[in-house]
């Protein structure tokens, strides 16, 4: 390494102490990103963008939604914030859902949050950015869609939004923001696969039958095991603050849960 590549890392590291020692004595740092630059002296970028904190999070009663305060985001690599979402069907009716019962109403809902489970510590600063897409793919994990409007725009900093799944027959649920309220749109993988019966959130005939829960149809929905003749729907989400890296990569934050919803007949 050569004298003004050591110098840059000194200060470098300075910095990065004053910033902490800064945050140590103030709350409101937990909503800063830091973002770290090492790329002149050939050591790996490192960007970090902070998520929502779970104290945002207000689960609704009956999980029929949550009420989100989302966090003011300034970092130059932040776009807005993304939800993610994936359906369960259960033969299991419920009107309260700890996550020790998440086994009982779907064993991949339990799996699924067991796997997202170490990632939503919010003290863990050392997740990497790009990671956390890769999870929600793999756990065919979506993003949540909105009718006659982008959700991008609308998930923004300091805004206080509620997503609404109180229980309504025919009443399909909605983003409420403000005064404004948007109906909830399941996503087609940007034209991948073909939700069956429609793309709103209602338990459907075509929602739960097991032969659509195919990668070409209901690729966001998990069968329920056995059969059964009454079946219920349910669905699980997850928050993130999503941006851009230098190299136009998607980067996220950790995952923060919104909880586990039942979707109305």
């Amino acid at each position: 390494m050569d004298i003004s590549c050591r110098i840059k890392t000194y200060r470098a590291r300075v910095k990065i102490i004053a910033v902490f020692d800064r945050c140590f004595f103030s709350a409101v740092c937990r909503f800063i990103p830091i973002v770290i630059f090492f790329s002149a002296c050939g050591i790996e970028e490192y960007v970090y963008l902070f998520p929502v904190p779970e104290a945002s999070v207000e689960q609704l009663p009956t999980i029929s939604g949550a009420r989100v305060r989302l966090p003011e985001n300034s970092s130059d690599y932040f776009n807005n914030f993304t939800i993610f979402y994936r359906i369960y069907i259960s033969a299991m009716p419920s009107q309260s859902l700890p996550s020790n019962q998440y086994a009982g109403l779907n064993a991949e809902l339990a799996s699924d949050y067991s796997a997202f489970l170490p990632y939503t510590n919010t003290a863990n600063t050392s997740v990497n950015a790009t990671v956390v897409g890769t999870l929600f793919r793999n756990r065919k994990y979506w993003e949540l869609e909105i009718e006659g409007g982008n959700i991008d725009a609308m998930l923004d900093s300091e805004q206080l939004i509620t997503i609404n799944f109180n229980y309504i027959i025919g009443r399909p649920p909605t983003l409420d923001i403000g005064i404004s309220s948007f109906v909830l749109r399941r996503s087609n993988g940007g034209g991948a696969f073909n939700p069956a019966p429609d793309r709103r959130f209602l338990n459907t005939s075509g929602l739960t039958a097991r032969e659509n829960a195919t990668t070409l149809i209901n690729a966001d929905v998990a069968p329920a095991s056995g059969s059964s003749s009454t079946l219920y729907a349910y669905v699980a989400m997850y928050i993130v603050a999503t941006g851009i890296d230098n190299n136009f990569s998607p980067i996220y934050s950790i995952p923060t849960f919104l909880g586990v919803f039942r979707l109305p007949d």
